[in-house]
């Protein structure tokens, strides 16, 4: 169960995760800062601020995992330090599109004079990220300036829901499970029904910034990629590898697009899609 929790004299609420590192401290919206800091406290000491076993657990298996660390500070009370907090579990979402690799929710303490330890996903036992991503000043930039976008497209269900199985998907145990998620997202986020490899790659390289060279490769990419979806999703036996790569360039993929919308500050529809791919060709 995932919930924030503090105590009645809480003013900060870290937030512990993993897959991602920073270099030093960095603000990323008023109040909220990342830090390189990782979990400095013995475990002897949270079981009073734990409220269940999997919050106990969480904390267990994530204080050796976590590599960066997001700080909530509040001039509030606890109650109002929760709900930001709590809201701020959303960037790690845009954090890991900005970087284009998964940044993972571990555990939450508050501070004060009994700290409480919380659950930050309903995932207790995470498997490590294979090779985590030193977050540049740029993608950090990009994710400050575009917080506002993000947040207003996280109303959208098609964006809602394409983000969220971004994010669910790393914590799956198995490869093809996952890209079979992944691929559910980028479906899900382009509205493709029908001629799906041909429409998806077509979709995704109209939506993506660059030359006609550059949309060229990217249309071949995604097709390539899906491909090994199809293997995945109809039991074809796909070598261990191979199945880690669709799993990486699904990924890569899918943060591409919902950069992209954050960008463009909105989900294109599949209408305008077809007309500007209709325009494309000559008369």
């Amino acid at each position: 169960m995932v919930g924030i929790a503090a105590s009645a004299d809480s003013k900060r609420i870290t937030i512990y995760g993993h897959g991602l590192s920073v270099a030093q401290a960095f603000r990323l919206a008023p109040g909220i800062r990342l830090e390189p800091d990782t979990p400095a406290f013995s475990l002897d000491s949270t079981v009073d601020g734990c409220a269940s076993f999997s919050d106990y657990a969480a904390v267990v298996q994530g204080r050796d995992l976590a590599t960066f660390s997001l700080v909530i500070e509040t001039r509030g009370d606890a109650e109002q330090l929760t709900g930001d907090a709590w809201n701020a579990l959303w960037l790690f979402h845009l954090l890991s599109i900005a970087c284009r690799s998964p940044a993972l929710l571990l555990f939450a303490v508050s501070d004060g004079i009994q700290p409480r330890y919380s659950a930050a996903n309903r995932t207790v036992f995470v498997r490590p990220v294979e090779k985590g991503h030193s977050a540049t000043t740029d993608e950090l930039v990009w994710a400050r300036d575009h917080a506002d976008a993000f947040s207003r497209l996280i109303s959208i269900p098609e964006f809602n829901t394409a983000m969220r199985c971004f994010g669910n998907a790393h914590y799956l145990p198995d490869f093809d499970v996952r890209i079979m998620l992944l691929w559910s997202g980028i479906e899900g986020l382009l509205s493709v029904d029908a001629e799906l490899s041909r429409r998806l790659a077509l979709y995704a390289a109209l939506i993506i910034d660059g030359s006609p060279e550059e949309k060229v490769r990217y249309f071949d990419k995604v097709k390539n990629a899906y491909g090994i979806r199809s293997r995945a999703v109809h039991g074809s036996k796909t070598k261990a590898e191979k199945l880690v790569e669709g799993y990486h360039m699904a990924s890569r993929i899918l943060t591409d697009l919902l950069a992209r919308c954050v960008e463009l500050g909105r989900v294109p529809t599949p209408t305008e899609l077809d007309h500007l791919a209709v325009s494309g060709i000559p008369a």
